[in-house]
């Protein structure tokens, strides 16, 4: 993996969650519009970073869903600057499945405890 490209990902990609989660909790279109856009750029540089086509970076319209498919992709650049260690790719999946979870879980518990 390229780290350069890998750190530009991580750097532009969690503003652009955090972003995207909070225009759908709160129900603002123009900051989902605005996470999802940020959320493409970063999965620009993170499919760059993995040695794929840049038009992986398309996951990024299904926000950590997408993460998880491009995450899961082998990596095929032929840098050898940032070696990707078995046991963690398991740890980062679960992680981020479970932000999935807390992103469709909050408004659902919120929808409920206002009724």
């Amino acid at each position: 993996m390229i780290k350069k490209y890998n750190n530009l990902s991580l750097l532009i990609g969690v503003p652009g969650i955090l972003v995207q989660a909070f225009g759908t909790i709160e129900n603002i279109p123009a900051l989902l519009i605005t996470g999802t856009v940020i959320l493409l750029v970063a999965f620009y540089y993170y499919a760059v970073a993995k040695g794929r086509h840049p038009a992986f970076a398309l996951f990024g319209l299904f926000s950590l869903i997408g993460l998880l498919v491009l995450a899961s992709l082998k990596d095929k650049s032929k840098s050898e600057e940032v070696k990707s260690e078995k046991g963690n790719s398991k740890g980062f999946l679960i992680f981020i499945a479970v932000l999935v979870f807390l992103v469709f879980a909050i408004p659902f518990v919120n929808s409920f405890m206002n009724r």
